[in-house]
């Protein structure tokens, strides 16, 4: 979270920093990171996945190697934010960060609805690539629905009620 915090203060997340400086980024943060997790998958074979070393020493390697990851994949996602190639799905995903309470909430709802007896039920009774199809399904009905609801309306709907509430007034939600 630290390293999140700092790169927002110096204006990474932004992606308003040179390509050449995320070019960089990844190229550093990968460069180093997965060495460093791929040392500490072989620690863990060469010690034959033995508790007291896989679970302590083995997992150093990863979690310092992971930092210099992170840092790769942030330099990935800010070279894709500033491609003019994906400015509809920019546009989509930003619709779905406007509503993300209502997003969050319909998604949790959803997947109750889904896995639980009170719905479907089908916890533990599909596999891993079910799941994924799911999870594409419910991302897929989100980014349809958020941007059609964002062009006809001020906010999601919960957070039209979250602001109503908080200002103690009704707020306006049509776009006039």
């Amino acid at each position: 979270m630290l390293v999140g915090m700092a790169l927002y203060k110096l204006g990474v997340l932004s992606a308003r920093r040179s390509a050449a400086f995320y070019r960089r980024m990844v190229a550093w943060g990968f460069g180093a990171g997965l060495p460093i997790v791929a040392a500490g998958i072989w620690y863990r074979v060469a010690v034959d996945f033995a508790w007291e070393q896989a679970k302590f020493q083995g997992h150093l390697f990863n979690y310092i190697g992971s930092v210099g990851v992170f840092l790769g994949y942030v330099g990935m996602i800010m070279l894709l934010a500033r491609s003019e190639r994906l400015a509809r799905a920019r546009a989509r995903l930003a619709a779905v960060g406007r509503m993300a309470f209502t997003n969050y909430i319909a998604q949790s709802v959803l997947c109750t609805l889904i896995f639980y007896g009170h719905g479907l039920g089908l916890f533990e009774r599909v596999g891993s690539a079910a799941c994924i199809g799911i999870v594409v399904a419910v991302w897929t009905l989100q980014l349809a629905w958020s941007p059609w609801w964002l062009a006809r309306f001020r906010f999601g709907p919960l957070e039209w009620l979250w602001r109503t509430l908080s200002y103690g007034r009704r707020q306006p939600m049509r776009i006039a």
